[in-house]
């Protein structure tokens, strides 16, 4: 019997999804458990900078990283489309000149993990000035969440940097 590869991909791809959902959902009960929201800003920016360097679009994993950020925009009560925002500024301001000015690719994801979660932050607040409603704080459990996220994207992204 032929074993199929469509079929063991989709299988992998539904447990992955199914498992980063229920761990935002989890999230919500452990304050402590990172949301991932840096580590996907850093993939979000890989994917794009590889689009393009090849030229071709992989529009499944650009829906699956916005649909999973707007899940964690809604689940940590964010502004909806923040983190979209702040992407689209800090992709067509900032990467070129920080891939230019650091060779080094851990500064670099530590960089982009960092400002995934600064930049949000900065953009919720700026959104909450100009709706005049109060504003978010920035606590301790911010650097939890780089740290815990800048260790994922080493181990998952090292190599990814192009």
């Amino acid at each position: 019997m032929r074993r199929d590869r469509v079929n063991l991909f989709s299988l992998k791809t539904f447990f992955l999804i199914g498992g980063l959902i229920l761990y935002q959902f989890g999230t919500s009960l452990y304050p402590f458990f990172s949301p991932l929201l840096g580590l996907f800003f850093c993939y979000a920016i890989i994917l794009k900078e590889h689009e393009e360097k090849t030229l071709k679009v992989d529009s499944l994993q650009r829906y699956f990283i916005l649909s999973y950020v707007v899940l964690i925009e809604l689940n940590k009560g964010f502004y909806l489309f923040s983190t979209l925002i702040f992407f689209l500024f800090f992709h067509s301001m900032v990467v070129d000149w920080i891939r230019h000015v650091l060779k080094c690719g851990v500064c670099i994801l530590a960089i982009f993990v960092a400002s995934g979660y600064i930049g949000v932050y900065l953009t919720n607040n700026l959104l909450a000035y100009i709706m005049n409603k109060p504003f978010y704080s920035f606590s301790w459990e911010y650097i939890l969440y780089i740290v815990t996220d800048l260790i994922i994207a080493i181990i998952l992204f090292r190599d990814k940097l192009l």
